[in-house]
């Protein structure tokens, strides 16, 4: 059996801006899937019944990140109101992401732009921000063999999770992944809860 290992994650926007990684985070990770936590600041109000603290699984061979928000309405720092509806409580926001280990017990998660919102009750998925990858594309902050290796890492997490035949079936083939199932059911915190930036 494979034991989870204590580990530190680093995350942030995609590697054009070297300086805006937070962390460091508490993580665990068991074979190729890592899990983080963080806690949303105060102007976040969470679902009923949970806390801010959010914990985020990564799929360390596809570089995809997967969570269920712990919020359901926040007070963005612009003054806009958000209220997830009811019905998304338990929707998965997925995003396309890179991974770099620097050493031994540290990962560095960046955001690749392209997400996919899953819900849990088998409705069609949303794909987001192809836009902003195609316009991150153009203006040259990701080189041509790092979108493609995105987009391939992309389609296979597609194949492999969500419809692995050719036509859609009424389910999803394997959503949310089970690999990620022995990390989702540990118990309590992984640390001291960190806060993201406000």
């Amino acid at each position: 059996m494979i034991e989870a290992q204590r580990v530190e994650v680093y995350r942030g926007g995609h590697k054009d801006d070297p300086g805006d990684l937070f962390g460091p985070l508490p993580g665990m990770r068991r074979g190729d899937v890592l899990a983080y936590e963080m806690r949303a600041p105060d102007r976040f109000e969470p679902w009923p019944g949970r806390s801010r603290v959010e914990r985020i699984y990564v799929l360390l061979d596809l570089g995809i990140s997967l969570s269920i928000p712990s919020w359901r309405r926040a007070l963005l720092r612009d003054g806009t109101r958000i209220e997830i509806p009811a019905t998304e409580e338990e929707t998965w926001y997925i995003d396309l992401i890179t991974v770099d280990q620097p050493e031994p017990g540290t990962f560095l998660l960046r955001d690749l732009f392209i997400d996919v919102m899953v819900p849990s009750d088998s409705r069609h998925y949303r794909m987001l921000d192809l836009d902003e990858f195609g316009d991150a594309i153009e203006a040259g902050k990701i080189s041509i063999s790092d979108a493609a290796d995105g987009l391939r890492r992309w389609q296979r997490f597609l194949d492999r999770h969500l419809h692995h035949d050719r036509f859609p079936q009424a389910g999803w083939t394997d959503f949310p992944p089970a690999a990620l199932r022995p990390l989702r059911e540990l118990p309590g915190l992984f640390g001291p809860a960190v806060t993201w930036p406000d």
